[in-house]
């Protein structure tokens, strides 16, 4: 009996822009002490005048101003380690790992206090509202709000960050690990002094509880917003499914229809090849050279036409080809149309040869073609051109157009089946596909909006010199 081996802890996904901006957004965090500091902030000077003047107004002002200065300087390193865990994914064996990133925050943040006090002296008090502003960044990563924009998941941190700033010079809370910042207690003993506690604790509470409100708010935002959004793509990809189970059942009754009448074609031409044969036995018999040229082509003709017949009705069916025929018979089929006259078709080598199904192929190109022409607009010029050559690693049938082009957020969505911007049935491109990786080969696209597009079909070459 083999022994169980424990799932190993792996780093799954890294989104390097938000892991980038986290790790910018720390290292500013370094310096806010030095670009705001309770001096240049005022602070100091409205406590002063309060205590001179005995003053309740300027010492409610000089408890603003250092709760609007320890959200600045508190909220990069915060919302940097949001980010910072944001961009990373672990998995233990099938299981998201969150711990880790739980872990992750906590030991940023930690390394952001310790690195501070460290550089400039400055001891950010780890108490309280940091494990609360902590525990509101575990918990925005933890819900995993997937289709929320990143700007109001910050915003919603920043709004928890703030409301709980006012509980550092809440004088209420004394016996709490909150406010043991030097200045903090300056303030609570100055309020405490000057008989004001009970003004400090309504102003303090009254900014917790409005900032706190407006944080609730915006996490019932996220709630429902990120519902709906999840609602709303589960909505498109059942629709996605539906269309998808009705293209299919579409397909297979064309496909057998298709069968059925391909299977009635061939009888009469069982019954042709018969009487050709008879005739030609005939002819040979009475020595009639001229006439019996003319069956033998006949002959030829019709068997040609039951393996194209064959090839229709098996898709599966390949056969060696030159690429000149291939291109012949795409061109002959789009001789009718319109865009025709601006078709330019250029084969490198007419001999190279591919092993391909010989109907749907010029089928492909043709829908190619096709797409080309309704892709340039009336006021240009059409310039389509259908180009075979050698590459590296087979042969390359290019249509180029000078259209309006694909944008790229759109480029792996034209192959899928359905898809259209041109009110058509979105079943051309997904067909071209089928039909070369059903001999082996791939397709390419590049496409710029504005300045047209160009497809690759890549073939394996056929070594084998095959008549054609």
């Amino acid at each position: 009996m083999s022994e169980r081996v424990p799932a190993q802890l792996r780093l799954v996904r890294v989104n390097d822009q938000e892991l980038m901006l986290g790790v910018c957004l720390i290292g500013l965090s370094f310096f806010m002490p030095v670009m705001f500091t309770v001096v240049n902030f005022g602070v100091l000077d409205s406590l002063r005048r309060a205590l001179v003047g005995w003053d309740e107004v300027e010492l409610m002002l000089a408890a603003l101003q250092l709760i609007t200065l320890n959200s600045l300087r508190t909220l990069m390193h915060y919302i940097g380690a949001f980010f910072i865990a944001e961009s990373l994914e672990f998995r233990k064996g099938k299981r998201v790992f969150w711990e880790m990133n739980v872990l992750l925050v906590v030991v940023v943040l930690l390394v952001a206090y310790w690195g501070i006090d460290w550089l400039h002296g400055v001891h950010y008090d780890f108490g309280l509202p940091a494990v609360l502003v902590m525990g509101t960044v575990i918990l925005i990563y933890k819900l995993d709000y997937q289709y929320i924009a990143m700007g109001k998941k910050v915003l919603f941190l920043a709004t928890g960050c703030i409301a709980f700033q006012f509980l550092d010079l809440m004088p209420a809370l004394g016996d709490l690990p909150v406010g043991r910042g030097e200045v903090s207690m300056d303030i609570k003993l100055a309020s405490e002094l000057m008989g004001s506690e009970k003004v400090l604790n309504v102003l303090t509470a009254a900014g917790f509880v409005l900032f706190l409100a407006f944080s609730l708010l915006f996490f019932s935002q996220l709630n429902v917003e990120n519902s709906l959004r999840q609602l709303a793509e589960l909505k498109e990809q059942n629709q996605a499914i539906r269309t998808e189970a009705r293209i299919n059942e579409m397909q297979n009754r064309t496909y057998r229809e298709m069968q059925y009448l391909v299977h009635d074609l061939k009888s009469p031409l069982t019954v042709v090849q018969t009487l050709v044969g008879v005739i030609k036995m005939e002819c040979e018999m009475e020595e009639r050279a001229e006439d019996l040229e003319y069956l033998t082509r006949i002959e030829g003709a019709v068997e040609q036409m039951s393996r194209m017949i064959s090839e229709i009705l098996y898709e599966e069916q390949a056969t060696p080809e030159t690429v000149k025929n291939l291109v012949d018979r795409a061109l002959s089929q789009i001789s009718v149309e319109e865009y025709a006259k601006y078709v330019h078709a250029q084969v490198e080598d007419p001999a190279i040869m591919v092993k391909v199904n010989r109907v749907l192929l010029p089928r492909a190109l043709v829908n190619l073609i096709k797409n080309s022409a309704t892709a340039i607009p009336a006021d240009r010029t059409p310039d389509i051109r259908l180009i075979v050559d050698r590459v590296e690693d087979g042969v390359r049938f290019r249509v180029q157009d000078n259209g309006m082009g694909i944008s790229k957020d759109k480029q792996k969505s034209v192959w899928n089946r359905g898809y259209s911007d041109t009110r058509s049935s979105g079943l051309g491109l997904p067909f071209v596909r089928s039909v070369v990786e059903r001999v082996g080969g791939r397709i390419e696209l590049n496409s710029e909006k504005g300045e047209g597009t160009v497809i690759d079909l890549i073939l394996p070459e056929e070594e084998m010199n095959y008549g054609s």
